[in-house]
C-alpha cells in the first residue's frame, strides 16, 4: 500500500521540534543565499565584462578534474561526523588533524595533475594554473572542522553569514584586479588571475570566520579516533566523488574535445560559465535545505514517522520553487546571456537554454543523497551514483555524434554544435532519470513516493502554464523592440505574479509555512 491511499504521517513532538528548528534555520539561510547570490550575479556581470570567456575557459579545462582531490579529501570525513549522533573531544581533534593531511595529500595531488591536463589538452598553461589553485583545498581543510560542528549545532545561518562576507569580499577584490589587468591590457595573459584572487580570498575569509564563530581549537594529533569515522566517510566520499565526476563528466569531455585552441576555450569558458549560473537557483534552494536536512535527518533515523515527516517537507520546498525557475530561464535565456555578457557572449543563450530544464529535477535529485546518508544508506547511495554515471556517459556520447553529424546543417562551428549537443544531453537524461532515482532512494530508507510525485506533476504542470504565458508576453515584448532590461524585468514579474497564482496553495504549504516553523 503506498502514501496515496495511507494517511500522512502525523508528527510526534520531536519532529514538531524538529520541524521549528529546520524552519527557522532554512529561512535564514535562504535569506542569506539570496544575497549571495545577488553579489555572484553582480560580479559574474562585471566579470564576464572584463574578462571576456577566455580566461573562464582556462579554468573550467581544470575546475571539474582539480576538484577531485579536495572532495576525496575533505568531504566524507565531516559527513560522517554530521551524521554521527555523539562526537567526543578526542574525535572532535582527530577529525581536524585528519581533515588537515588529506588537505595537503589533496593540494599536491592538485599540483601534480596539472602536468596530467597540459599533456591531455596540449595546453602547457594549465600546469601553472593547477600549482596555483593547488593550496585552495588546504585553506578550505583548515576550517571544515569548525563548520562540521556548527552544521551538528545546526547554527547555519551562521554558517551562511559567514560566506555572504567571503563572497561579498571575493568578487570585490577580484574586479579590482580584473581592471587593473584590464588597464594594463593584460586580460589575455593574465585575466585568469582574477579568478585566482576570488577563490583563495573567499576560502580565506570562510576559514577565519569558521574559526572565530565555533570558538574551538583543536588538542594534539590524535588520528586513532577518526577510524569509524573514515569508514562510513570513505563511502560517502566514493559516492560523491562518482556523482560530482557525473555532474562535471561533461565539461571535462568538451574540454578535451576542444580545449585545445584560443577559439575553443571560448566556447569552454561559455559552456562552463552557462553551467554554474543555470546551477545558481538550485544552489540557491539546496543550500539551505542540504545544511540543515543531513543533520536533522540524521537525528531522527530511529523515528520513521519524523523522518517521512522531515523528508517530505524538503523535498516539496525544494520542487515548488525550483520548477518555476526551470521553466522561466527555459524561456528568458537570451536576454539573461545578453544582460550579463552582452554581444560577445550571444553563442552561449542556446548552451543556456538547453542546460535550464535540468534545474527543474537537479535540486530533488541532489538533496536524495542527504536523505539516504541520514539513515546510513551510503552503499545505496554509491551504487545509485555509478548507475547514473553510467548514464550520463551513455548521453554524452549521444550528443557527441548528434553534434558531429548535424553541424553542418545549423550552420554554426563544431565548438558550438558540441557544447550545445552536451548541454541538451545533461538535461535529457536527468530528466529521464528523476523518478525512478527519487523512488529508489524513498524505497532505500523505507519511504513510499508516490503521493509526493503525484504533487511534483501537479507542480510541474502549474509551472509549464507559466512558462507558456511567459513566452507569449516575451514574443511580443520583442516584436515590439522593448529594451532588453524592460523584457527580462516583464518576464520575471509576469512569471512569478502567475506562478503564485496558480500555485497559491502549495506556495502557502510548501514554502511559507515550512520556514515560518519556530521554536
Amino acid at each position: 500500500m503506498d502514501n496515496a491511499t495511507q494517511p500522512q504521517p502525523r508528527e510526534t513532538p520531536h519532529a514538531g521540534l524538529a520541524m521549528a528548528t529546520v524552519g527557522n534555520e532554512t529561512r535564514k539561510v535562504l535569506i542569506l543565499q539570496v544575497l549571495r547570490q545577488a553579489i555572484t550575479v553582480i560580479g559574474a556581470i562585471i566579470l564576464f565584462r572584463l574578462l571576456d570567456a577566455g580566461p573562464f575557459g582556462l579554468l573550467g579545462m581544470v575546475f571539474p578534474l582539480m576538484m577531485l582531490p579536495r572532495m576525496v579529501a575533505t568531504l566524507g570525513v565531516s559527513v560522517a561526523a554530521v551524521q554521527k549522533k555523539h562526537l567526543s573531544s578526542n574525535q572532535k581533534t582527530a577529525l581536524f588533524w585528519a581533515t588537515l593531511l588529506l588537505g595537503v595529500l589533496a593540494s599536491l595531488a592538485t599540483g601534480i595533475a596539472g602536468y596530467l591536463f597540459a599533456w591531455l589538452y596540449a595546453v602547457p598553461e594549465l600546469v601553472w594554473v593547477c600549482w596555483a589553485f593547488a593550496a585552495t583545498s588546504f585553506v578550505e581543510a583548515t576550517g571544515l572542522t569548525h563548520q562540521t560542528l556548527l552544521q551538528r549545532e545546526m547554527r547555519i545561518g551562521r554558517i551562511a553569514m559567514i560566506k555572504l562576507v567571503g563572497q561579498a569580499l571575493a568578487v570585490t577584490l577580484a574586479v579590482v584586479v580584473g581592471s587593473e589587468l584590464q588597464a594594463q591590457d593584460q586580460i589575455a595573459k593574465y585575466g585568469i588571475v582574477a579568478l585566482l584572487v576570488m577563490e583563495y580570498v573567499e576560502l580565506l575569509v570562510n576559514t577565519i570566520g569558521l574559526w572565530l564563530t565555533a570558538k574551538w581549537k583543536p588538542g594534539p594529533m590524535r588520528l586513532a579516533e577518526v577510524k569509524g569515522l573514515l569508514s562510513f566517510g570513505g563511502f560517502y566520499s566514493t559516492s560523491s566523488l562518482v556523482f560530482y565526476v557525473g555532474q562535471n563528466l561533461d565539461k571535462i569531455l568538451l574540454a578535451a574535445m576542444i580545449g585545445s585552441t584560443r577559439s575553443g576555450q571560448r566556447f569552454v569558458g561559455m559552456y562552463t560559465s552557462m553551467y554554474h549560473l543555470m546551477m545558481k537557483p538550485v544552489y540557491l534552494v539546496t543550500d539551505p535545505v542540504t545544511s540543515v536536512m543531513l543533520p536533522s535527518l540524521s537525528r531522527s533515523s530511529d523515528r520513521l514517522r519524523d523522518y517521512a515527516t522531515l523528508s517530505r517537507g524538503f523535498y516539496l520546498f525544494t520542487a515548488t520553487l525550483l520548477l518555476p525557475a526551470g521553466v522561466g530561464l527555459f524561456v528568458m535565456a537570451p536576454e539573461v546571456v545578453q544582460l550579463l555578457g552582452g554581444d560577445k557572449w550571444k553563442p552561449a543563450a542556446g548552451m543556456l537554454i538547453a542546460l535550464a530544464p535540468a534545474i527543474c529535477v537537479h535540486g530533488m535529485i541532489n538533496i536524495s543523497g542527504s536523505l539516504l546518508v541520514g539513515r546510513g544508506q551510503v552503499r545505496r547511495l554509491l551504487g545509485v551514483s555509478l548507475v547514473l554515471l553510467f548514464l550520463q556517459a551513455q548521453a554524452y556520447g549521444c550528443g557527441y555524434l548528434l553534434a558531429t553529424q548535424f553541424a553542418d546543417q545549423f550552420d554554426v562551428t563544431r565548438e558550438q554544435s558540441l557544447a550545445v549537443a552536451i548541454a541538451m544531453s545533461y538535461s535529457v537524461v536527468l530528466l529521464l532519470v528523476s523518478v525512478p532515482y527519487i523512488v529508489i532512494c524513498f524505497r532505500s530508507v523505507q519511504l513510499h513516493s508516490r503521493a509526493l510525485l503525484f504533487q511534483f506533476a501537479r507542480l510541474l504542470c502549474r509551472a509549464l502554464l507559466m512558462g507558456a504565458a511567459v513566452w507569449f508576453i516575451r514574443n511580443q515584448l520583442v516584436q515590439y523592440e522593448w529594451h532588453l532590461i524592460l523584457r527580462l524585468l516583464a518576464g520575471i514579474a509576469a512569471g512569478a505574479a502567475l506562478y503564485t497564482l496558480l500555485a497559491w496553495n502549495d506556495i502557502k504549504v510548501n514554502v511559507l509555512q515550512f520556514m515560518r516553523q519556530r521554536e
